[in-house]
């Protein structure tokens, strides 16, 4: 960030002269990034994905997905207080190094409600990278209902829906996809985003209303999840970063939940609700 701002304000400064500037501009470290999800209701949704970043001065694109790490997910048992990582070994082998280089899975997976999970990743360079999650238990909707306005000759369209929060911490991801398939191959596939929690709103009703409208016809997805609160914390920083305002704002730190990388291990535990709105 600081190379994209020093760059452009000598541009501004020196936008009048003739004479040619030469910058040096040190090469950055590579980070490993990972994003692993998994959930108790749709194998799609089941996936890891690791990537390296890249250097702003030189995208060599095809250093992105890696296609040669040993990726496997450990069931895990809570025992009292202690947590142990000792159950069933899933091997996550990649999907396929010319479509989707990089996304690793099994279809014989399915996870577990009440349940923890471990990551391991070992890299070819002898890099490690690990994270932990838990599959808790998904929230109850119990009442979903669609309306229409209608405002110079425009119908926009939007939906209502309440479930029940208990008195405990509880963290939520609701994805929204609009489209007559509702299965989703990837969380990418999903086109609004909503992440937050109980701070404000606990152990009562808990509503939530669309703000933007929807057409007439419209076939809605919702997914909405109970997630852990660092994976909470680590997506709430994220849209926070990709919603920073251009290049000379703030810089934002991304709070990881994995060693060795930059990324999240999330587990998901699912409500989905699909409804055409009428």
């Amino acid at each position: 960030m600081m190379r994209i701002i020093v760059f452009s304000v000598l541009f501004l400064f020196f936008i009048s002269c003739e004479k040619e500037i030469a910058i040096q501009v040190s090469d950055v470290q590579q980070q490993y990034v990972v994003e692993a999800s998994i959930n108790q209701l749709f194998p799609t949704l089941n996936y890891v994905y690791i990537t390296q970043t890249i250097d702003y001065f030189k995208p060599e694109f095809s250093l992105n997905g890696l296609t040669d790490a040993d990726v496997k997910i450990t069931e895990g048992a809570v025992v009292g207080v202690d947590t142990f990582f000792n159950g069933t070994v899933f091997n996550f082998i990649p999907v396929s190094d010319s479509i989707l280089p990089g996304i690793y899975t099994n279809p014989l997976f399915q996870g577990k409600l009440n349940t923890p999970y471990l990551l391991t990743i070992a890299l070819t360079d002898g890099s490690k990278i690990s994270g932990s999650t838990f599959i808790g238990k998904p929230p109850v909707i119990d009442s979903l209902v669609n309306w229409s306005t209608i405002q110079d000759k425009d119908t926009s369209c939007y939906f209502w829906m309440q479930w029940k929060d208990g008195p405990e911490q509880n963290n939520y991801r609701m994805a929204v996809y609009n489209g007559y398939d509702s299965l989703l191959l990837g969380w990418g596939a999903a086109q609004r985003f909503y992440t937050f929690d109980d701070q404000l709103i606990n152990n009562t009703t808990r509503p939530f209303r669309s703000l933007r409208p929807y057409a007439f016809g419209d076939t809605i997805s919702i997914y909405l999840s109970e997630i852990g609160r660092k994976e909470f914390l680590f997506w709430q920083s994220f849209g926070t970063a990709v919603n920073n305002n251009g290049p000379f704002a703030s810089p934002v730190s991304v709070k990881s939940t994995v060693k060795g990388a930059v990324g999240s291990f999330t587990g998901y535990a699912i409500a989905q609700k699909k409804f055409i709105i009428k």
